[in-house]
């Protein structure tokens, strides 16, 4: 019954090719079937005017990229034939940094990228190449119209579900007819869920869901990650990651990750070293730095990764990549470094250059953010002709955007023509010629960026209209910022009223697009309106919501504004209010950025351009606020210093200072007024003027005459309410929330496996134990402190900084004190109550902390001490640096299974310790020291399984010893002085034997000195050896006397000796054979004893 209704829904959607888009139907059943049942398609095909492709997808075999689209696209150009595949890219518009992989897949299957991915353009290149495969699908289906019938498509992947989603809104699709079959029983993975949601409900608007009843066949098996043990697997996970489906990617590899680490799934080590690199760039490229780190740690565990140096710069380049989105720039230099070596060592060119390129971009941090240039950068002549020669033309075009033409001056004069830009124009020609919009885009907000924060706010007027008219959606996030940052020029050109609307628009777009971040961003812009019309108590309102974005999304910075200049404005307002606590508070949290950053300009040794390369803004808001400070509390002294210095740092940023440099002004002339310094106020009082008369002297008509090509209305959309503002900032902090929790749930069964172990030391499990903590949370230094007994032992420090006995005491005393622990940033209003547990590890370098101590009886049993540094670039990676108090309750809950892990370790290693004591016990005879009987058969035991497994015969010797006139002494001296005899005879023994066998106590006064060869000369040295020692000893005369404290007398014929048998073999192959050898030494022996005593011979 379902085939018939299956069969029916084929049909009719059939019928409809031709007459409408949107032909898109959806049947559901439950259980399972196979369309190749069907007799329809068939039927369809032999009519031939429709293209039919009928495709279902396996449960137990991993879905592909827009799978099966690019074979059907592909199928539908060979039969329509007569062009060439070339031109056909090129008539759809394929970008161009896409035509290689679609040309490599069409020939084996296999995607092959000419030139590497870009962080900041994944959603980019993602769009363009599912807006491609529909627009080659659109094109075929022109020439011939196409039915396509896809089973079980809640498998696919989401670039599939994304291109459907796509093609059922597409208004030209009316010649492509789509039937989808879902089975019920079959799950939706979680990672497609939203994509899949969307399609499901455009599909129920449009009323093409149908419900077709159950089948009687039982359903297939899902997904197992056995199915990576196959060499196919590496093809298809390779295609997900160069064709940008990610998420997919992902899917499959945590699936195999999860069997290696809980079901000793294995894989041959070198699929896994490819998989694994795969399973890197899937993370990196979705923004999970600390997962891609934990992967590249991980290839560090197989033995392939350093088997070759291709294998070597592998690593290392994948590293410095994570390392370089992360901002931990230096590393990333350094890894770069170490790739290009062993790429020299390999003698491969193309990796010498990879290498040279990694350096480059870590040096202007991976062109993550546009708002790092600040600077030029060298670029040496020999890496843009390699550039040119591996058609390297997205990064070239990159380099001739971002490494020059970043001056002010250059800028200034490319206001009329662009073509003074002679880099910069070079760069977006090179864009605009491989179709890079989102790079031509990006060059505009370079120069956008640096007229505005240079003061040249009409040229960043007119750059900002020239990207606008460029958009093809006015509505988009890019529009948005372009809204915003017109706003924020129009209010540095005193049109704070204009200003407002473009706000508003912008914020009207942001909410759309619930895209609370840019929010906080445009509401910066207005806050420094809000300064130029003095309404300070406004500014405050949407800087406190900036900060609150900044918490409850737990971002590190503003795209625009670093957490410092946020901090300086607050103060700065504040103060203008009246408010002199609030005014001290922000004023402590703006410094303790600035000195990091103050110390990192004087330390910089890379050369990286950093997101506050210009710091001067942050520190003339900063001794601004302070000096008006010192003349609220009177402070006359402090007050001019402060000024002078803020007035040293204005002239470096005055472009940035539009919204305050009246009120610096001003305020200067009313302090020197007070202060009765004349001249000065004079002088400020000219600067002022000179500053309004060039104010007046702007002719901004042409650049309001401009705006009039964005078309904004004067009545345009309508205003947002703060509280939905603030609803909006809830829910996404919320979501992120859970998003991390989830991640953070997934992880504790990775850490229960890492931390259940019996057979290493604490230090050990630690080191392994922390690293892991350190990659996953995205945390720079650690300690960790064990106390047994009030003595500290540290099982993990990298923190670089001595701990020492008393510095471990300090910290016990401290949490002795204060047992709840702390979780701080410099955003924390109360980071400088644990300062002085902070600043042990450096105040200015520590950017978050997080300390747990775990208490027993008011005494710490172990602390932890985890903290994240200040970094080079705050708009590196989506990697949070301010700890907080969700931190700290996820590290109490996993260091206190670390602790109970520590403790089992402890109660193992004793109950070890008691069982290796009994079995030495065993083994050992308790006077000697040496082995007793039961000792020399074990040894034996495990020397002969050695023989065995190595299927060889061996040579052995062996020396069975009497001891001579030993009764003598016993019956003479007593039992107490036999003893010493049997210690140190045995002792004699021990020495001459030393590493080439072992001795035993064989029962009584014999022994046997086994010996690992049976070479004469050896064992007749060794004999002799035994004797001499003991004649040295004089038969232990000194010893007996300091025993018995007194003189004794031993006459030379009863004095201690020995007789020794020698026996061996060159064919010993079992225990029987030792067996024999002693039997054959004792005859000697006996030999020996029947004739004269005191001497060896062989057998």
């Amino acid at each position: 019954m379902v085939e018939k209704y299956y069969e029916g829904i084929i049909e009719q959607v059939y019928g409809r090719i031709g007459g409408h888009a949107g032909n898109m139907t959806l049947a559901r059943y439950s259980n399972d079937f196979s369309i190749e049942d069907l007799t329809i398609p068939q039927r369809v095909r032999d009519q031939k005017d429709v293209f039919v492709w009928s495709y279902e997808f396996d449960p137990s075999e991993m879905s592909g990229p827009y799978e099966p689209f690019l074979d059907l696209i592909f199928a539908m150009f060979e039969e329509q034939g007569g062009q060439n595949f070339d031109e056909f890219l090129e008539e759809n518009d394929i970008y161009y940094l896409h035509r290689q992989m679609l040309r490599s897949y069409r020939k084996g299957g296999f995607c092959r990228r000419e030139e590497g991915l870009i962080l900041g353009e994944i959603e980019y290149e993602q769009e363009c190449m599912t807006e491609g495969i529909l627009r080659m699908l659109l094109s075929l289906s022109e020439k011939k119209p196409c039915l396509i019938i896809l089973n079980r498509i809640q498998l696919a992947a989401g670039t599939t579900l994304t291109l459907l989603d796509r093609l059922l809104e597409e208004e030209k699709a009316k010649n492509i007819g789509v039937v989808l079959g879902v089975n019920d029983l079959i799950h939706i993975p979680e990672h497609v869920l939203p994509v899949w949601d969307r399609l499901m409900e455009r599909l129920k608007d449009e009323s093409q869901v149908f419900h077709i009843g159950t089948t009687d066949a039982v359903r297939k098996k899902q997904f197992s990650a056995d199915i990576f043990k196959k060499e196919e697997s590496l093809k298809k996970i390779t295609n997900l990651v160069q064709l940008m489906d990610f998420s997919q990617a992902l899917y499959y590899l945590d699936s195999v990750d999860r069997k290696i680490k809980f079901e000793n799934l294995t894989l041959n080590d070198d699929l896994h070293f490819e998989l694994w690199a795969q399973y890197c760039w899937a993370a990196m490229y979705s923004m999970d730095l600390s997962k891609a780190l934990e992967i590249c740690e991980e290839l560090t565990d197989l033995r392939t990764t350093f088997s070759s140096d291709i294998r070597m710069l592998f690593y290392y380049y994948l590293t410095g990549n994570v390392f370089m989105y992360q901002g931990r720039l230096f590393d990333a230099v350094e890894y770069a470094k170490k790739s290009q070596k062993c790429a020299e060592k390999a003698g491969s060119e193309k990796w010498v250059f990879l290498s040279e390129l990694l350096e480059v971009q870590a040096r202007m941090s991976g062109w993550y953010n546009i708002f790092f240039c600040a600077q030029n950068v060298d670029i040496s002549d020999e890496l843009i002709e390699k550039l040119i020669r591996y058609n390297y033309k997205n990064h070239l075009a990159y380099i001739y955007v971002y490494a020059y033409d970043n001056k002010p001056e250059i800028v200034a004069r490319a206001y009329k023509s662009e073509a003074q830009l002679l880099y910069f124009s070079k760069g977006v020609a090179l864009a605009k010629e491989i179709g890079n919009e989102e790079l031509v885009y990006s060059a505009y907000q370079k120069n956008i960026m640096l007229a505005s924060t240079n003061g040249m706010y009409e040229i960043s007027i007119l750059y900002s209209v020239r990207t606008f008219e460029s958009m093809k959606n006015k509505h988009s996030l890019k529009a948005g910022r372009i809204y915003s940052g017109l706003g924020y020029n129009l209010g540095a050109l005193g049109k704070t009223k204009e200003a407002v609307r473009y706000f508003k628009k912008a914020v009207q777009i942001f909410y759309d697009l619930n895209r609370p971040e840019d929010i906080a961003e445009v509401f910066y812009n207005m806050s420094l309106n809000c300064i130029q019309m003095r309404d300070y108590r406004q500014a405050i309102e949407y800087l406190t919501l900036c900060m609150k974005t900044i918490e409850k999304l737990q971002l590190n910075s503003l795209r625009v504004c670093n957490i410092s200049k946020l901090y300086g404005i607050l103060a700065l307002c504040s103060v203008l209010t009246g408010n002199r606590f609030n005014c001290e508070r922000y004023l402590l949290s703006c410094k303790q950025f600035l000195n990091y950053v103050l110390e990192k300009e004087d330390t910089d040794e890379i050369g990286s351009i950093h997101d506050y390369a210009k710091c001067d803004d942050d520190m003339f808001l900063y001794y601004f606020a302070q000096a008006l400070l010192d003349v609220m509390e009177e402070k006359e002294t402090e007050a001019a210093k402060d000024y002078e210095i803020a007035e040293r740092h204005l002239r470096q940023a005055e472009g940035n200072q539009f919204f305050c440099y009246r009120l610096f002004r001003e305020s200067r002339i009313q302090f020197y007024q007070s202060v009765g310094r004349l001249e000065l106020r004079d002088n400020e009082r000219e600067l002022l003027k000179q500053y309004e008369e060039t104010e007046k002297r702007l002719d901004l008509e042409e650049s309001l005459k401009v705006l009039e090509h964005v078309g904004l209305s004067q009545d345009e959309g309508t205003e947002i309410s703060m509280h939905k503002i603030n609803d909006l900032i809830s829910q996404e902090g919320i979501y992120r929330a859970y998003q991390q929790k989830k991640r953070q749930m997934d992880f504790i069964s990775v850490w229960q496996k890492l931390i259940d172990v019996t057979d290493v030391s604490a230090k050990t499990m630690m080191e392994t134990v922390m690293k892991t903590f350190l990659y996953h949370f995205s945390v720079d230094k650690a300690l960790y402190i064990r106390y047994q007994e009030g003595k500290g032992q540290i099982l993990f420090n990298n923190t670089e900084v001595k701990i020492t006995a008393e510095c471990q005491r300090f910290l016990a005393d401290c949490f002795e004190e204060d047992p709840r622990g702390f979780a701080v940033s410099k955003i924390s209003s109360n980071y400088s109550a644990h300062l002085n547990i902070i600043s042990l590890f450096g105040e200015d370098k520590v950017c978050s902390m997080v300390a747990v101590p775990f208490m027993n009886n008011g005494k710490p049993e172990s602390i932890l001490i985890a903290y994240v540094l200040m970094k080079d670039n705050w708009h590196s990676s989506v990697n949070r640096y301010m700890l907080d108090e969700d931190d700290l309750r996820v590290y109490e809950l996993l260091f206190r299974e670390v602790q109970y892990s520590l403790n089992r370790l402890d109660a193992y290693e004793k109950v070890y310790e008691m069982n290796t004591k009994l079995y030495q016990s065993a083994i050992t005879d308790q006077l000697t020291g040496i082995y007793n009987r039961k000792g020399f058969y074990m040894r034996i035991e495990e020397i002969m399984k050695e023989i065995a497994q190595k299927g060889q015969k061996k040579s052995f010797a062996l020396m069975f010893i009497d001891l001579d006139n030993f009764k003598g002494y016993n019956d003479t001296f007593g039992h107490d002085v036999g003893d010493l005899i049997l210690k140190e005879m045995a002792g004699i023994f021990r020495e001459v034997c030393g590493r080439e066998g072992f001795v035993s106590r064989y029962g009584g006064d014999e022994f046997i000195v086994f010996i690992k060869n049976n070479r004469k000369q050896t064992l007749e040295k060794k004999a002799k050896q035994i004797y001499e020692r003991i004649a040295e000893r004089d038969g232990f005369k000194k010893e007996i006397e300091r025993d018995l404290g007194r003189t004794i007398t031993l006459p030379p014929d009863k004095k201690i000796s020995c007789s020794i048998g020698i026996a061996g073999s060159d064919e010993v192959r079992n225990e029987e054979d030792i067996n024999r050898l002693i039997k054959q030494a004792d005859d000697l022996l006996y030999q020996i004893k029947t004739t004269s005593k005191g001497r060896y011979i062989f057998m």
